[in-house]
């Protein structure tokens, strides 16, 4: 019973200290990018055609924050926001910092 109890807690610490790389500035704007140019289906928005070469930097604004949910939080899972602000409207694109995937997208152009 200790013997089990001990791997679980091992077990445990492993995976609250193991963190993944998290997206590098560049590769999360890009990603933002891709889903404004290429909405996924589930999101029910027409394409916005961005290209981020194009903007100036302070037409992209990037923030780094703590994932909401209990589990997220007591594993520290992190989440990009990326803010274009384009022709007098903001659009941020919440992304997970881990893997790129998609959470949500807000903003006028939603």
């Amino acid at each position: 019973m200790k013997k089990k109890f001990t791997l679980l807690c091992l077990i445990l610490l492993i995976f609250y200290f193991y963190k993944p790389t998290i997206l590098d500035t560049r590769d999360a704007v890009l990603q933002a990018e891709m889903y404004l140019n290429k909405p996924p289906d589930h999101t029910y928005m027409a394409p916005i055609k961005v290209n981020v070469r194009e903007l100036a930097a302070e037409q992209i604004q990037t923030q780094l924050f703590n994932q909401n949910g209990i589990l997220d939080r007591m594993f520290n899972r992190m989440q990009w926001e990326i803010t274009f602000h384009l022709d007098n409207s903001s659009t941020t694109v919440v992304i997970d910092a881990y893997n790129g995937k998609l959470i949500q997208i807000i903003g006028a152009l939603n």
